[in-house]
């Protein structure tokens, strides 16, 4: 399958769409209320059990058939195996899509099933491409006159019709190498009763190495992690084996803060409660602790501004007001393309030179380059230039106390670059191309870039931002709407965030999000008008034709 043609099947994921529910050919099926809000499928499904006198063939559809069960449970699908067999299996190992499956039985005591495959989830609930094709051998054993499954393949076989009817996208949080920051990191999940189990155990399993540079995470291991985690009257009640309410403050706030923002995605979910062996996590003294709380570890809530250069000065615009910005650049923007400011920096760049200053634009420090792009200025309001001498993407950032250069393989001529709200991932786009990768900082300090991955697209990309830690937009060529992707590939939708919100008739040129914890959305066409989203439709902004946005 062609990266292309995987992107169109994982639009499928998103969640915001619901396809027709994929119903097995047998087994009672029963429609009910949708409670969960999440847009899945509202059929439930219990397969049968095995048949006296089946052959093996049909032993092996039967299994395929009962790892559809929904509400989840493989309690029907280990009827399929042996004793042994049953005890051994790993439903929790993986999740393989198909959207065909083959059972075939040439000799006595022995089957197999041949899949076309879409995606793969790992144990993690993280979701990769499959390979296409997948031939699966099954040995038989004669169990009491009946034919029995012993050696089942890890993890569950589930068809595309039940992965677009029962599976949505989530984010799973961890921390970045400081500890300070969450870094989500885009996961799928079955919906439904046991969601907020399924969200925490993927979270114990802790972050991955491919994930992103640098994550970490104070929450125990998935070992110390009760079976369950119940949601009663909105409190979603986690529990771990070891005594975590003797830990530290520190790490009491940093558990806190990844289980409230992986919980919260749980439409059931309102509060948390984090105990261990007698002890409860309570930083802040609240035994029970809003799910909704611990907003310092996430994307900075005051930068809801974006920077307009226009009219000879440099505009902050708000969904609610526009305005010069306070000190020097407010007076004049002395000719930049664009300017970005934070709470205590600003940076403008020109064709050949950078400018870093205090907010105000007091104590500048003067860059020479060649071609910048849009200046960044990230979670630490560190201080990103990239331009481009001969040819190629120069990436160097500004800590507050000296310029380095930071080495930035597999980036060409990029076209725009931008950074993530957390710090820990980059996106670029060159040639037509979206790349995305991750920062590599240690004690704080950006250190590298990683080879970037193409992320396949609809269009052509021109220019990218970042919606929020896990999901991208971007500009295509002239006439194509905006269109937003989550950075495992899944959920690209036209418009923002999932349609509706078409363009005006308009060239749009530059394009910008908030790193708020709900973003705005701002772009300038071709002739300088400056546009805001609001809520469904695009309004322009009073401002004098503008040169730049960022």
């Amino acid at each position: 399958m062609s990266r292309r043609s995987v992107a169109l099947v994982l639009t499928l994921v998103a969640a915001l769409l619901t396809g027709c529910a994929g119903i097995p050919t047998s087994g009672p099926v029963e429609r009910v209320e949708d409670e969960a809000g999440l847009g899945e499928s509202t059929v439930r499904y219990t397969p049968s059990g095995p048949i006296p006198g089946m052959t093996e063939a049909q032993t092996v559809r039967g299994f395929l058939d009962a790892m559809l069960a929904y509400p989840v449970t493989h309690r029907v699908a280990a009827e399929y195996l042996t004793a042994e067999a049953a005890q051994q299996w790993r439903p929790g190992g993986g999740t393989t899509v198909y959207t065909e499956a083959q059972v075939f039985s040439e000799s006595v005591g022995s089957s197999r099933i041949d899949l076309s495959t879409d995606v793969r989830l790992d144990e993690q609930g993280r979701l990769t491409p499959a390979d296409g094709n997948r031939r699966i051998e099954f040995d038989l054993a004669r169990i009491d006159g009946q034919w029995r499954i012993s050696n089942p393949p890890d993890g569950v076989l589930v068809s595309r019709d039940w992965f677009e009817d029962y599976v949505r996208a989530f984010d799973l949080y961890f921390l970045d190498e400081t500890g300070r920051h969450l870094v989500p990191v885009p996961v799928h999940e079955v919906v439904g009763d046991q969601l907020a189990t399924s969200l925490m155990t993927s979270l114990a399993l802790g972050p991955q190495p491919d994930s992103a540079p640098g994550l970490t995470t104070a929450v125990p291991p998935a070992d110390d992690l009760r079976a369950s985690v119940p949601v009663v009257a909105g409190v979603a009640q986690v529990d771990f084996s070891r005594r975590v309410g003797e830990l530290s403050t520190t790490t009491q706030k940093r558990i806190s803060a990844q289980v409230a923002w992986t919980l919260r995605q749980v439409p059931a979910v309102t509060d948390i409660q984090i105990t261990g062996d007698g002890t409860v996590v309570a930083p802040t003294g609240d035994l029970v602790q809003d799910a909704g709380g611990w907003a310092s570890f996430g994307p900075d809530k005051s930068r809801r501004w974006a920077y307009v250069v226009a009219g000879d000065i440099v505009h902050q615009v708000g969904p609610r007001a526009q305005q010069p910005v306070p000190g020097a650049w407010g007076r004049s923007d002395e000719g930049a393309s664009a300017v970005v400011v934070a709470e205590d920096r600003a940076v403008g760049v020109w064709a050949d030179r950078a400018r870093i200053t205090a907010a105000d634009g007091s104590d500048p420090l003067e860059v020479a380059g060649e071609g910048f792009l849009r200046p960044v200025l990230d979670i630490d309001a560190q201080a990103w230039l990239v331009d481009r001498p001969g040819g190629r993407a120069r990436v160097r950032v500004h800590d507050g106390t000296s310029l380095s250069l930071v080495p930035s393989p597999g980036l060409a001529d990029v076209s725009s670059f931008a950074v993530s709200p957390d710090g820990a991932r980059y996106a670029a786009t060159a040639g037509g191309r979206l790349l995305l990768g991750g920062v590599v900082r240690a004690e704080g300090r950006v250190v590298r870039l990683t080879r970037p991955v193409e992320q396949a697209t609809e269009d052509p990309a021109r220019q990218v931002v970042w919606v929020d830690g896990s999901r991208v937009a971007h500009l295509g060529p002239r006439g194509t709407q905006i269109r937003s992707v989550r950075i495992d590939g899944t959920g690209a939708v036209d418009a923002w965030p999932g349609g509706g919100q078409l363009l005006p008739d308009i060239v749009p040129v530059g394009l910008v999000a908030t790193a708020a914890a709900s973003p705005d959305l701002y772009l300038i066409d071709a002739d300088g008008g400056v546009w805001m989203l609001d809520r469904t439709r695009w309004v322009p902004v009073d401002v004098p034709v503008a040169r730049g946005i960022a």
